[in-house]
């Protein structure tokens, strides 16, 4: 039997249909996702979210720096995948490295994440056309996706020929994540409506618009994750316009609720959350802003949470990371 909770306690944000969402947990903030998807199921409720993507360390690792650096052998990898299948929580991993040598396409490592993508139907976040179309040929089973560092990096002059970009790429993709200018435009969105069902929209998009430097940060960043993130990293080139908050205010990418069910309307449900590698306090924020009901039942989970956390980092001598399985 669920567990009761008191009436008129809001659980999730109304939606006008079921999004689909993607959030940065796999192999950066497990702990939390699979505490919160425990006690969701504890409770009755309908699990929060439906893809966690991220990745340890491996020759193919791209965007955010990878939180586990250290080699899993097999047993490790399928405990984070099984984790999350116990909860019907699929896994995907971003593989988005800009370039990819062919001589690393063998690479034992990074063929055992693969192994493990397709034995429990996730998916593998690409930037790398090479790698897609060798993956496609060798391993038609698994989804790919198109990086939204790709879209980003690679701006058109049109929309016309960013529509052309799109479509051209799920001739190898399974999906494509489209820039959110494009999301935010009634109008461009319209255009895509016909593959509403392989596009998926980030909701919290913290570059500024129209950015020319998203290359060169994404590869600055590679970088400082292949040197072992020695140092500081490379912070935002245009910082000075992110951090003005009269230009926050006035040209941003984040989607707002009502946008959000908008687009849950129009068929585009494919939603996913920026952030990884976020503090657990940000990422449940994150969570509560978006997917749960900010001011329900989520407010009390959070601080048990954090508790919670605290006690046991603190009972094993601080050995437990945001990374590590609850069980």
């Amino acid at each position: 039997m669920p567990k009761e909770i008191r009436a008129g306690l809001d659980v999730y944000r109304q939606r006008p249909a079921r999004p689909s969402w993607k959030i940065p947990a796999f192999c950066c903030n497990d702990w939390g996702a699979l505490r919160l998807l425990q006690i969701c199921r504890e409770y009755g409720w309908d699990r929060p979210f439906d893809i966690v993507y991220g990745s340890p360390y491996c020759a193919w690792a791209g965007g955010r720096p990878s939180a586990v650096t250290a080699i899993l052998d097999e047993r490790q990898i399928d405990s984070y995948f099984a984790a999350y299948a116990e909860y019907g929580v699929r896994c995907a991993l971003t593989l988005s490295r800009l370039e990819v040598p062919e001589d690393s396409y063998d690479d034992r490592y990074c063929n055992i994440l693969l192994d493990h993508i397709e034995r429990y139907d996730g998916q593998a976040i690409l930037f790398d056309d090479g790698l897609a179309l060798f993956l496609r040929q060798q391993r038609p089973s698994i989804n790919l996706v198109a990086s939204l560092n790709k879209a980003m990096s690679d701006l058109k002059d049109t929309f016309a020929e960013e529509e052309a970009y799109y479509r051209k790429h799920l001739e190898v993709y399974s999906e494509v994540v489209i820039r959110c200018e494009t999301a935010l435009d009634p109008e461009r969105l319209a255009r895509l409506i016909d593959i509403h069902d392989r596009v998926e929209v980030i909701t919290n998009q913290f570059c500024v618009p129209e950015c020319k430097n998203v290359y060169r940060h994404v590869k600055a960043l590679q970088d400082w994750n292949d040197e072992g993130c020695r140092g500081p990293g490379q912070p935002c080139f245009s910082l000075n316009v992110a951090a003005n908050i009269d230009q926050r205010l006035s040209r941003n990418l984040f989607i707002s609720d009502t946008r959000i069910n908008e687009l849950c309307t129009q068929g585009f449900t494919r939603l996913k959350l920026a952030g990884r590698n976020s503090p657990l306090p940000g990422f449940l924020d994150m969570l509560a802003n978006y997917i749960f009901e900010p001011t329900g039942v989520i407010l009390h989970i959070k601080s048990a949470l954090l508790r919670e956390y605290r006690q046991t980092a603190m009972a094993t001598g601080g050995r437990l990371a945001q990374y590590s399985l609850p069980w």
